[in-house]
């Protein structure tokens, strides 16, 4: 019989089998020795692997807060950079129409543009407004009108942006309430 096999045969009742310590000069059984250190063992490996668990979600969790630090940092320095996006968007809108064939009009758009491009290519996207159902967690409504339908929105007074999926400014609207 293998010392395997030996600790899988039922052991006799015996005071130290039950778990009493042995008395003064018995010795202890080979298979309760055997025993003790395999349950010592099998506590030694479930704790590190705890351990290990832990250490990956940590992990997990650091990296994520990194990121989401990222994020808003990112989102921060965007929401600094969007009074200068309405300044250019208004003055596009101001400009007289013999200005549009100057050099210099054109230049003011390509900076615009690229501007626009770089901040979306970072994670800005314009919240829809016009034609759509006013929705509280992008827009915020700063009037009430006749005409349209119920709950659209019929106008935008400001661009409102998301980055990253968060909203970073609500749209504020102009609701239609609907014909009296």
């Amino acid at each position: 019989m293998t010392e395997h096999e030996a600790a899988e045969q039922p052991q006799p009742e015996s005071d130290t089998a039950a778990g009493a310590a042995p008395q003064a000069g018995e010795a202890v059984p080979l298979e309760q020795r055997v025993e003790e250190e395999r349950a010592k063992a099998e506590r030694y490996l479930a704790n590190w692997q705890r351990a290990q668990a832990d250490f990956i979600n940590y992990k997990r969790r650091t990296e994520q807060e990194r990121c989401d630090l990222t994020v808003v940092a990112n989102a921060e320095s965007t929401r600094k950079l969007l009074p200068v996006v309405d300044d250019l968007e208004r003055a596009f809108r101001m400009l007289p129409a013999e200005a549009e064939e100057f050099a210099w009009a054109e230049g003011f758009r390509l900076i615009y543009k690229k501007m626009k491009d770089l901040l979306a290519s970072q994670g800005l996207q314009e919240i829809e407004t016009v034609g759509k159902p006013f929705d509280p967690r992008v827009h915020e409504a700063v009037g009430y009108e006749e005409g349209g339908e119920n709950g659209i929105i019929i106008r935008e007074e400001q661009k409102g942006y998301r980055f990253c999926d968060r909203v970073l400014r609500p749209s504020l609207v102009v609701v239609g309430k609907g014909k009296s």
